[in-house]
């Protein structure tokens, strides 16, 4: 089948309908707003419909065939790239864009591996890493504005695949002081009657809340927050427990007040880290080695404090 437009004329639609005008398109891809839509113009009678409506002094918006095509021009685009980018990464290493979602309260465990072990040693590869909800970014993903996201399996939307690289158990988190911190492991039984602290980010609220009433617990919510040291910090203050996947390398909160991770006895669902990508996407070659990177990490046992060696740290689960 041959097709009928060039990928020029793809990128320069995708510039319109991400910028909702002409002109702006034009000012970003470097050419004459006249050029630009003379281009589309092709594009359109090339697929046989309109995708733009231009609206004198309003910019560019997009029709129902549009909203369908820049879905599938996107990935088309990002295909395109890593074709080219592959043969330079064959041969100089890691080479062009990559764009990762990383889900907030994974932020402060992987990003600053991901910094120093992966991005900078590779200054030709243009990577960036946006934070949010996980659903969001996900979606993100979905419309072809990331190539992957870093989360929890548990949080996972339709139409997305998973690479796991670190399983995820969920622990209790008590004041140091507490009785119940000090033993090896507590059920949920044991923990009925105390105040619970939510960490109050939705994809947390909907789903580990969901999996402690699943596993027998129905937590008494008396306190909330949506930072996760916040959440921390008043577990030291003693106002209760909580219940969370990531884990500190250190049983200090922010203001310095002792609290202990206890594990659960008995069965919990998993929160399994994983990088998700689009169900019909074939991962680049710069996407595949950041997942083997994490993967790496994730098998990586914590260095002992104070030792010396690889600057490869695991990110806590």
């Amino acid at each position: 089948m041959e097709v009928g437009f060039t990928l020029r004329q793809l990128e320069y639609f995708v510039a319109a309908a991400e910028h909702g005008s002409l002109s702006a398109a034009a000012a970003v891809c470097h050419v004459s707003t006249a050029a630009l839509a003379q281009a589309v113009t092709e594009l359109e009678r090339s697929v046989g419909a309109q995708l733009l409506v231009r609206r004198r002094s309003k910019g560019v918006g997009l029709t129902a065939a549009g909203v369908a095509f820049l879905a599938d021009a996107r990935p088309l685009l990002r295909q395109a790239g890593d074709v080219q980018a592959r043969v330079a990464e064959r041969q100089h290493g890691l080479v062009g864009p990559l764009a990762l979602g990383c889900y907030t309260t994974l932020v402060p465990f992987w990003v600053p591996a991901i910094t120093a072990d992966f991005i900078r040693p590779h200054p030709r590869l243009e990577m960036t890493v946006e934070e949010g909800d996980a659903a969001v970014l996900q979606q993100r993903m979905i419309e072809g504005y990331l190539d992957a996201v870093l989360t929890h399996r548990r949080h996972l939307v339709p139409g997305v695949e998973a690479h796991t690289v670190k399983p995820g158990r969920p622990y209790v988190l008590l004041p140091a002081a507490h009785p119940l911190a000090a033993m090896p492991a507590v059920t949920l039984e044991e923990l009925r009657d105390l105040d619970y602290i939510q960490l109050d980010v939705p994809s947390v609220r909907d789903n580990q809340l969901a999996n402690l009433r699943a596993s027998g617990l129905d937590p008494h919510v008396r306190w909330r927050s949506s930072s996760f040291e916040a959440v921390r910090g008043m577990v030291g203050r003693g106002l209760g427990y909580t219940v969370l996947v990531q884990r500190s390398p250190v049983d200090l909160t922010y203001d310095g007040l002792p609290v202990r991770a206890v594990e659960i006895d008995g069965e919990i669902g998993h929160s399994d880290i994983c990088i998700a990508t689009t169900s019909d996407q074939r991962p680049s070659f710069r996407l595949q080695a950041l997942i083997d990177f994490c993967v790496r990490v994730g098998e990586d046992p914590p260095a002992p404090e104070g030792a010396g060696g690889s600057s490869l740290r695991t990110p806590s689960s």
